[in-house]
């Protein structure tokens, strides 16, 4: 008995002593949190450490000295809804059945993103992170809201500032007719209270931004400090919108959580046209809707301090659809998919990110138009535009053949080099017509609400892709 008792409380021993040895994991060991923040029709030309000169946004500017800048960043969709499909799915917005436009506007009623869709959210849901949202939703209803689709707490709107006045918690109406003029406050006020949470699991918060979409309503603090003119109201938007990024930063140093939180910002497309600020010079031509650069071509910022170099920046093509293989291999999170769900077209660049040098991941993208058309192709430094944009003027004016640009000598498409490199527009014609064969014949059908049925069928390549590639 004695001799029992004996193993008994040197076993007891060992265990304590091994506990010692290998204590809970800190925020310095465990894998990252995630922070990623998205503004809703924002611009390179909106942000200082973009190029603007008269709209002032220190906190944004000071998050890209201390992390990576992008140059060469997408986004998913020339217009919200499916910019927003391709940033949560890895995948372009037609291989989920989308044909054309936003909730509201162009989608047929009581569709959306399809609850087959595995989102970024359940991939890291299911590897044992927290993970939250608070800000805009736009890709569904019903059972496609974002408790359905990953997000364990979800403070959100289902559609534009412009389009309902209702907000939601985890499904649950908590207020109707909130004030347009305070709703980047009040989404902060969510990311704070996520941050001071005192949780064991490592936390992912997808801030999708009402700001600066329109209508531009600044909060009464910042109102009129630029002035009382559309361009003015768009500027006190922005910077409040800069101040309060600047509190969620500030929050994660409060909490001890800065030194292992990856932080990103970007945008879901470019300015609204009438919607905007000053008229600092733009880097490229286009606009929300248009699949000139300026429509999907939007700032993106990374900073990592564990990983990632400070005040660089990286040049190459990353797209919102890369972002969720990306998150994912930074957190150490193999993404399962059901059979049943989509195929990523995104690509995994973290290896670039932390080494600069490296081979890019991804070298080609396509385009559409916000009206649905597939319009263009960009492999390496060569854009080639194979169909007219839905909208006047024709983005770009594409007369009797395709519009072929080369991005680094001519980025705001304007010389047209296609009779110079009839080589190259034939491989890239070539190569758009295999990746939108792919996407049109592996694509999911449109979600719906329950007992709903879309009525419109779903879209193959040819009805997008335009003349010359047929």
């Amino acid at each position: 008995m004695k001799y029992a008792l004996s193993i008994f409380i040197i076993s007891i021993a060992l265990l304590f002593t091994a506990s010692a040895q290998n204590p809970k994991p800190s925020q310095e060991q465990a894998r990252p949190n995630i922070i990623l923040m998205m503004a809703d029709d924002l611009a390179n030309e909106d942000l200082g450490c973009y190029g603007s000169t008269r709209i002032k946004t220190p906190h944004l500017d000071n998050l890209a000295t201390q992390g990576l800048k992008f140059t060469s960043y997408y986004a998913g969709n020339p217009v919200c809804s499916p910019s927003r499909m391709a940033l949560l799915s890895g995948s372009y917005p037609a291989r989920l059945g989308w044909q054309w436009g936003v909730l509201g506007y162009g989608f047929e009623p009581k569709t959306g993103m399809s609850t087959r869709v595995y989102t970024m959210a359940e991939a890291f849901r299911d590897a044992g992170y927290h993970t939250a949202m608070s800000g805009k939703w736009h890709i569904g209803d019903k059972n496609m809201r974002p408790e359905k689709q990953g997000f364990d707490s979800a403070y959100y709107i289902l559609m534009s500032n412009n389009q309902n006045r209702d907000m939601y918690r985890d499904g649950e109406l908590v207020q109707k007719k909130w004030d347009n003029r305070l709703l980047t406050e009040t989404f902060t006020e969510e990311v704070i209270r996520v941050i001071k949470e005192d949780r064991d699991e490592p936390f992912f918060i997808y801030v999708p931004w009402t700001a600066p979409h329109f209508p531009a309503d600044p909060h009464p603090n910042w109102h009129g400090k630029s002035g009382e003119d559309k361009s003015g109201k768009y500027t006190d938007v922005v910077e409040e919108l800069d101040e309060r990024i600047g509190q969620i930063l500030d929050a994660l140093e409060d909490a001890g959580k800065a030194e292992n939180t990856i932080v990103i910002f970007t945008s879901d497309n470019g300015r609204q046209p009438g919607q905007e600020g000053p008229k600092d010079e733009p880097d490229f031509s286009g606009h929300k809707w248009q699949s000139l650069e300026g429509g999907t071509r939007v700032p993106l910022i990374l900073r990592y301090p564990k990983k990632i170099d400070a005040g660089k920046s990286y040049d190459e093509i990353v797209a919102a659809i890369d972002l969720f293989p990306t998150l994912a291999e930074a957190c150490d999170i193999d993404i399962h998919l059901p059979k049943e769900a989509q195929k990523l077209d995104g690509i995994g660049t973290w290896e670039n990110l932390q080494n600069l040098e490296s081979k890019p991941a991804r070298d080609e993208l396509l385009y559409w138009h916000g009206k649905g058309e597939a319009t263009a192709i960009r492999v390496g430094d060569w854009k080639l535009h194979f169909n007219y944009g839905a909208k006047d003027p024709k983005d770009p004016a594409l007369i009797e053949s395709p519009a072929l640009y080369k991005l680094s000598e001519d980025p705001k498409e304007k010389i047209n080099v296609a009779e110079q490199h009839p080589e190259k527009v034939e491989e890239l014609l070539a190569r758009a017509k295999e990746l939108l064969t792919d996407i049109y014949d592996h694509q999911l059908p449109i979600g719906t609400w329950p007992e709903a049925e879309a009525t419109t069928p779903p879209l193959e390549a040819p009805d997008v892709w335009g003349k010359w590639i047929e």
